[in-house]
């Protein structure tokens, strides 16, 4: 039977939950046609943070993204977990979601004319074993911008809860000059590699 546009939705053979609230990740998949319940992870970032420091942050991110998925496979038996996370880095300076404008202004004035990286993990749980994991790191330039087009960007588009204090995936991208790697490890989250695993693994087919 030939799929239409209004069934295109892909429905796995193992149910799969997204560890993760974040809002460009839940966009990718449903984007990609997989069906999928979010459960936010309760993990203590910050505190897991500090004991992964020294890692290098391709390494960080893997850590972050498999304590999410974990903690949300111990409760949620027989089901694919996804794990996600990211790190905006300049000079090994890790740029959080601001959280406000003021602080997104401020991010963006540091990063402006400068080259940056978006490191992103992710990985897949089921009962709480590690069935696969990946990260991959972005190098993006960005224009020198002014001050104006700074702080007109973050007013239109409010950029608080995105890390690096920009939404790629929208207005954001003219921020940018140049950008090596996928762009959807810019919004954060490696997808095609994550389509990859879940088609090796048999949990999703167009058949």
């Amino acid at each position: 039977m030939i799929r239409s546009l209004e069934y295109s939705s892909i429905k796995p053979s193992t149910p799969i939950i997204l560890a993760s609230g974040s809002q460009s990740r839940k966009i990718m998949l449903s984007e990609a046609g997989i069906e999928f319940n979010v459960v936010v992870s309760n993990t203590d970032e910050d505190l897991l943070k500090k004991k992964i420091s020294k890692l290098p942050f391709s390494e960080q991110v893997i850590h972050l993204a498999k304590a999410k998925a974990q903690s949300v496979s111990m409760k949620n038996k027989d089901a694919i977990v996804i794990g996600g996370d990211q790190m905006c880095v300049l000079d090994n300076t890790v740029f959080n979601k601001p959280g406000n404008k003021e602080k997104a202004i401020e991010n963006l004035k540091l990063l402006s004319g400068k080259t940056h990286f978006q490191n992103s993990g992710v990985c897949l749980y089921l009962n709480n074993n590690c069935l696969w994991e990946y990260s991959e790191t972005v190098e993006l330039q960005m224009h020198n911008l002014a001050k104006e087009e700074i702080e007109n960007y973050v007013e239109i588009e409010n950029p608080i809860n995105a890390a690096g204090a920009y939404k790629f995936e929208s207005l954001g991208c003219n921020l940018f000059s140049s950008v090596k790697g996928s762009s959807y490890t810019v919004r954060g989250m490696p997808l095609l590699p994550l389509l990859n695993a879940l088609r090796e693994l048999q949990i999703i087919s167009l058949k």
